[in-house]
């Protein structure tokens, strides 16, 4: 099992409307290995609500950032999480 850090932005909670989970920071304990979106896949079942509206919305009105990059849709089922890896939910950037 590795830790990784997830951050979630109260601007998203606002844009989706829905309640922030505590501070918004959180560790969770996932398999090494685990991509991005099976590690969301795990909190919607395991917590629902929250996690449930997020998987839903992750690619639709949601962005995620890894390590400070920006994580292409496209790669986030294989993108592999390792020890220590800090991820970012942010809403969507809309506009020109």
């Amino acid at each position: 099992m590795v830790t990784v850090k997830l951050k979630v932005s109260r601007w998203m909670c606002q844009n989706l409307n829905i309640a922030l989970p505590g501070s918004g920071d959180m560790c969770v304990s996932v398999p090494e290995g685990e991509s991005i979106l099976g590690m969301v896949r795990n909190l919607a079942v395991e917590k629902g609500g929250f996690w449930k509206t997020i998987l839903e919305e992750i690619g639709a009105s949601i962005i995620v950032i890894l390590n400070g990059s920006l994580v292409n849709p496209y790669d986030r089922p294989e993108a592999p999480l390792k020890e220590g890896d800090e991820l970012l939910f942010l809403p969507m950037f809309e506009g020109g």
